[in-house]
């Protein structure tokens, strides 16, 4: 859970709220900066001791390393208040952690992603105090079949085929993610202090921004009396706020409070392509004799998502909404990934035209989580169970335990519409009985159950799915078939994942490469660039991607075979809309590491041809042309497809060839809102190339979308 106390200092000795006649203090130290971590290498007998960056992985300063690191750091307190309460807060420690301060062992956590807060007050003293994290990030021991049985809940930082050394290599575990990866904070309260902030909005009346809701405070009280709970409301950001104020008998201990929200209007939150995603700014004070004991602040919105599974369509605020995404692993090494890193990732794929993004089998950093609820983006979130893990009952629990963990640590946020509790189980994805000899079809089906039910135990109005599954992966183009079977593929409601690979820019390929222009490649190479996630046998076999006759040549061959899968399959997927397909999430949107992946972005986040395409197949109104080739003369149809709340009437529409001036214009179409509309259907065009420009104008002549075709768009 996002707690944010209202001051954030780097100094425990100024600028802090002082309460009740200077007894205590609310405020916070940042710890972020230099750490001492060392490395013991028990095998070879020695012990090695860096400078390290927190928040980061050790893999980020350069150390390769699978196991366990001893972080140390000295902190101060100047002035000891005498009813004042001290806490050590980390966001996040990938996998395990123990936290002792001045040599005595307070906390242990294990999860990557889970904060970890526990009170100091009683084992520190003014001025130097001693600060000792013991981390434990090991690789899964290289057995047999290891992948299929994996034991730490990681997802895709332990298991992928996008990581180094990719999914079915005993490398696959390379460059550790071990390491404080999120920000560590020394906080100060009164006696009473607030751990968890929630907040459970509710829409009432779409329509009439009817709203209400619920607020949950988590509270460690050192007293048992009567407090006065103050709560406020602020639109994003604004002077004027709704003030709530609340008696309080509170109880010596943990407990939680639970207090309802008036119901009112209120300006709800929609994703960026309907409107505004409006936010709210929520304060909330417990005040003891009059003074506050401590403060939280969070941001939360109010919206209504719902998935009807009879209707087969997604809806936000009570209005029918079709998801254009796209899959997102920011990095292998999350504690690189700045909250400006994150808003400009979502800039990209704002400009993609991109609505709704799916957080593929993992957690990112909690700054991506508030950088998507203020850019509108629709989130999917996976909890990261990626393919296969053990069926020990042990395991089970600890898995279940980490998913209430996820939905307790992400709760207030908007944008989250999704929960999805593991990728591509073994029990669904009959393919692994062509990998693993000990494959079994019933395994993992307790553990996906049972962390489905731990994610529907939230009850926070989201949908919860149980899996995503292997037939919402069609890979047409890819895995099986040709691209060109999406025009007659009958796909599942979602389709979660769909694309095909490409190399990265030149630059990085120079980087994987040792010698770009040896021709043919070496065996050496083919291995370095598998390594990096290239996948020959697809790339060859099954997509026949052609190499041609250099290394450059291939390259570019590489990125215009993406290019045309990710157009051909996004426009044809979303034909489907109001026909049974409420969601496509196109994978994936950015490399993780330099690599040859089905991303759009390389990591360095320059833009492949499949970037520029997916932008034009997703542009919200977009004129999408079928050619039917089996006549000697094709026959051409046209449909337009309307994903926004306004209509066009009187609407032009622009056909022409591209290479004269050939154009068929048809006048005064009605495009209604949030619908498609088939304009031309099976008709012999004399003249009509495939070299094609389409545009869509308003009555006043405005452009409002394009399109182009070449003919391999059409047959690859």
């Amino acid at each position: 859970m996002r707690i944010i106390l209202l001051l954030t200092l780097f100094s425990l000795s100024s600028c802090a709220l002082n309460s009740h006649k200077s007894e205590w203090t609310i405020q916070t130290q940042s710890l972020d900066g230099t750490w001492r971590l060392e490395i013991i290498d028990e095998e070879q007998g020695r012990s090695d001791i860096h400078d390290v960056t927190v928040p980061g992985n050790w893999q980020s300063s350069g150390i390769e390393h699978a196991g366990v690191g001893y972080y140390s750091r000295s902190f101060s307190i100047d002035n000891k208040h005498i009813k004042s309460r001290y806490w050590i807060k980390f966001d996040a420690v990938d996998y395990e952690s123990a936290v002792s301060v001045n040599g005595k062992l307070l906390n242990r956590q294990t999860g990557y992603f889970i904060p970890l807060e526990t009170e100091i007050s009683h084992v520190i003293s003014e001025g130097d105090n001693d600060l000792n994290v013991w981390v434990n990030s090991p690789d899964e021991p290289l057995v047999q079949d290891w992948s299929l049985h994996k034991s730490l809940v990681k997802g895709v930082l332990n298991h992928h085929d996008t990581r180094p050394g990719g999914a079915w290599s005993d490398r696959g575990q390379d460059m550790n993610s071990g390491g404080i990866w999120g920000s560590v904070n020394l906080r100060e309260t009164g006696p009473i202090a607030i751990t968890q902030l929630k907040a459970l909005p509710t829409v009432i009346d779409a329509a009439n921004r009817t709203t209400g809701g619920q607020v949950s405070l988590s509270l460690d009280s050192r007293l048992t009396q009567s407090v006065v709970v103050e709560l406020s409301l602020t639109l994003n950001g604004e002077k004027t706020a709704e003030s709530y104020r609340y008696e309080r008998q509170v109880k010596y201990g943990k407990q939680d409070l639970i207090i309802h929200l008036p119901q009112t209007t209120r300006k709800l939150w929609w994703p960026w392509d309907w409107g505004k995603p409006n936010l709210y700014q929520l304060e909330a004070r417990v005040l003891l004799d009059g003074h506050a004991s401590d403060v939280a602040i969070d941001t939360i919105g109010f919206r209504k998502v719902q998935l009807d599974e009879q209707a087969k369509r997604f809806y936000i605020n009570d209005k029918p909404y079709f998801i254009r995404g796209t899959n997102y692993i920011a990095s292998q090494w999350l504690g690189e990934v700045t909250s400006q890193d994150y808003q400009d990732d979502l800039a990209l794929m704002r400009e993609a035209n991109i609505n709704s993004v799916r957080v593929h089998a993992h957690v990112a950093g909690q700054s991506f989580y508030d950088a998507a609820d203020k850019a509108g983006i629709i989130v999917w979130q996976d909890f990261p169970l990626q393919w296969g893990y053990s069926d020990d009952p042990v395991f089970i629990a600890e898995a279940s335990r980490q998913a209430h963990a996820m939905t307790e640590l992400l709760y207030n946020h908007p944008s989250i519409a999704f929960w999805c509790g593991h990728n591509e189980p073994p029990w669904d994805a009959t393919w692994m009985q062509y990998k693993y000899e000990s494959y079994r079809p019933e395994q993992n089906l307790t553990l996906t159950e049972n962390v489905y039910q731990q994610l529907q135990k939230a009850q926070d109005g989201r949908v919860v799915r149980k899996a995503s599954y292997t037939y919402e992966h069609p890979w047409l183009g890819w895995y099986s078939g040709h691209f060109t079977d999406y025009a007659t593929y009958q796909p599942s409601m979602i389709v979660s994942e769909f694309g095909a690979q490409a190399m990265p820019s030149w630059a990085i390929i120079e980087d994987i490469v040792e010698d770009v222009r040896q021709w043919p490649l070496s065996s050496e190479t083919i291995a370095e660039l598998q390594y990096h996630n290239y996948q020959p046998h697809e790339t060859l076999k099954l997509a026949a991607v052609q190499q041609g006759e250099s290394l450059s040549h291939f390259w570019t061959n590489s990125q215009e075979y993406q290019r045309v899968v990710t157009k051909f399959a996004a426009e044809h997927l979303r034909l489907n809309k109001d026909e049974g397909v409420a969601a496509i999430y196109q994978f994936m949107f950015v490399d993780s590491w330099p690599s040859i992946t089905w991303s759009v972005m390389d990591v360095g986040r320059d833009a492949k041809p499949g970037y520029d395409a997916l932008k034009k197949a997703y542009q919200p109104v977009l004129a999408v042309v079928q050619l039917d080739k089996k006549r000697l003369s094709p026959e051409f149809s046209l449909t337009i497809i309307n994903d926004t709340l306004q209509a066009f009437d009187g609407a032009k529409i622009i056909v022409s060839n591209a290479y004269n001036d050939d154009e068929w214009v048809f006048e005064n179409i009605l495009i209604p809102s949030n619908t498609k509309i088939k304009v031309v259907e099976s008709e012999l065009i004399a003249g009509l190339s495939e070299y094609l420009i389409i545009q869509i104008l308003d009555k006043q002549g405005n452009l409002i979308s394009s399109n182009q075709y070449q003919p391999k768009d059409f047959k690859g």
